[in-house]
């Protein structure tokens, strides 16, 4: 049950960075996937399963090194031009791992004998996968060590450094489960106690690859919920402006923050292009001073009738108090009138005024 929660959290985190990145590499998001699907494939439940222990420990192997392939490519995609990870390297490694495969397989049954430990098989298995593996994980503590440094303080370097901890973790981890021949020659443990002990091992820098991760995810999941709550609280005003001007929708795209932008320019072109038709003598129709989002939003709710109605006026200029510089105050001013158009008595009440005008 530990491996699947830990293999769920892994995933979720995994699916999490596929949300927040979705354009260039997403090399952080293979690893959390790969090393879940590791973790579930070699749970006990699964083995039970399949009723074979040594396939699902060579499927579990080959997931944990593309995971640590994915690791290289995620501090060689920071260095600028950008260095490829050649794959040779790996499918080697799984072509080495599945001969010996193929070699041991056969001789399942004396799993657990001295025999077996040394086949040369079992050795040359156990070297590539540890080596492979631990040097994957060099190349990325000592990248990420040096990014640390140079960053600001704040929880993505906090996640930074618990990575590090965790790749240092994970190489404990690795030359322990990967050289189990080794160990339970100098050791006392027997071939039973070995895997438990292993997986305990790997949890422990599995929860350590969460931490960070969820670490270094928190800002960018932060951020893509403010943009998505922007969103639905402009989309009553761009839907009536898209409505009025079609022209003014830009392409779309299925990126969360760019929807942000790309709605906050069209509502811009939208109220520009029925400024023209804002009676000017609006404010006589108010009967109380009102707020600038409420008094925006019902001159929109004027504007839109004028229009319809085929009436306009020369357009007054824009007083320098009405732009705003940054995306925050600009979608903030935006979700305010766009509440007020939705829901304020007094945009109702323009609006029927001037209703009442064209008839």
């Amino acid at each position: 049950m530990i491996s699947y929660l830990s293999a769920g959290l892994l995933a979720l985190i995994g699916l999490a960075r596929l949300m927040t990145v979705r354009t260039g590499p997403r090399h952080l998001a293979t690893f959390f996937l790969s090393m879940a699907a590791g973790l579930a494939v070699s749970a006990d439940a699964t083995v039970r399963l399949l009723g074979d222990d040594l396939l699902p420990r060579l499927v579990t192997n080959a997931l944990q090194l593309l995971a640590m392939r994915a690791l290289v490519q995620l501090v060689r995609s920071t260095r600028s031009p950008e260095k490829p990870t050649a794959f040779w390297p790996i499918v080697l490694c799984w072509a080495l791992m599945i001969l010996c495969y193929l070699d041991f397989a056969p001789h399942r049954f004396e799993a657990g004998t001295s025999d077996f430990q040394w086949r040369w098989s079992i050795v040359t298995y156990q070297v590539v996968l540890t080596s492979y593996a631990v040097t994957c994980l060099v190349l990325f503590i000592r990248t990420l060590a040096r990014s640390v440094a140079v960053r600001p303080r704040g929880t993505f370097r906090t996640g930074l450094r618990i990575l590090v901890c965790a790749a240092v973790a994970t190489i404990g981890w690795v030359l322990f489960s990967g050289l189990p021949s080794l160990w339970l020659e100098i050791t006392d443990l027997a071939d039973l106690d070995f895997l438990p002990n292993a997986r305990l091992l790997g949890l422990c820098a599995m929860v350590l690859w969460v931490l960070g991760g969820l670490f270094t995810t928190w800002d960018g999941a932060l951020r893509l919920a403010r943009a998505w709550r922007r969103i639905r609280a402009v989309t009553p005003l761009w839907k009536e402006l898209v409505a009025a001007h079609p022209q003014i929708a830009l392409p779309v795209r299925h990126d969360i923050e760019f929807t942000l932008y790309r709605r906050v320019i069209e509502i811009r072109d939208g109220l520009l292009a029925l400024r023209a038709h804002v009676p000017p003598h609006l404010g006589d129709w108010l009967r109380t001073p009102v707020d600038e989002p409420t008094r925006a939003a019902a001159e929109l709710a004027a504007a839109l009738v004028m229009r319809e109605a085929g009436r306009s006026w020369p357009q007054r200029p824009v007083a320098p108090d009405e732009a705003y510089a940054g995306m925050r105050d600009e979608s903030a001013w935006l979700s305010a009138v766009s509440s007020a158009f939705k829901n304020s008595l007094v945009v109702r009440e323009v609006r029927d005024r001037a209703v009442a005008e064209v008839r």
